[in-house]
């Protein structure tokens, strides 16, 4: 069985933008978004909540689509598309929990803006979806 891949675009209103959940890359320069490998007994939703819960310690997000599959070599990726809960801080760091080779590591969280520059502020395979997440948001911000 290939490995299986979940990639989250965690997503929060404020005011009248939508930005995105991402943190500093540790291997190359640009940001990253929460992921991880979907275990045996989980589905790609399920991976999506445990992955940002451990990379990012936030609880109470929701899933609201699948934005598309992709393959990298023998990786299927998903890439969902979740809301955030409320009052999140601007800027927070989080050690990561898990079982994963990134336990332990430290990273640093903000907000990215969600414009047609998105993509370009990604690094390598997590900008995969952005315009599907762009449709998915449209141009009022609302998903749709």
């Amino acid at each position: 069985m290939a490995v299986r891949k979940s990639f989250v675009y965690v997503v929060r209103r404020d005011g009248p933008a939508v930005r995105l959940l991402a943190f500093d890359s540790h291997d190359e320069p640009g940001f990253e978004v929460p992921k991880g490998t979907v275990e045996a007994s989980e589905t790609f939703e399920d991976a999506a909540v445990r992955e940002v819960f451990e990379e990012a310690g936030m609880e109470g997000i929701r899933i609201v689509r699948e934005l598309g599959r992709t393959t990298y070599g023998a990786e299927l990726q998903a890439f969902l598309l979740a809301s955030a809960p409320e009052d999140l801080p601007e800027t927070f760091e989080h050690v990561v929990t898990g079982d994963g080779v990134d336990r332990g590591f430290s990273y640093t969280f903000g907000w990215l803006p969600i414009d047609a520059d998105l993509e370009s502020k990604l690094v390598q395979g997590c900008g995969a979806f952005v315009d599907a997440l762009l449709e998915a948001l449209g141009r009022t911000g609302r998903f749709h």
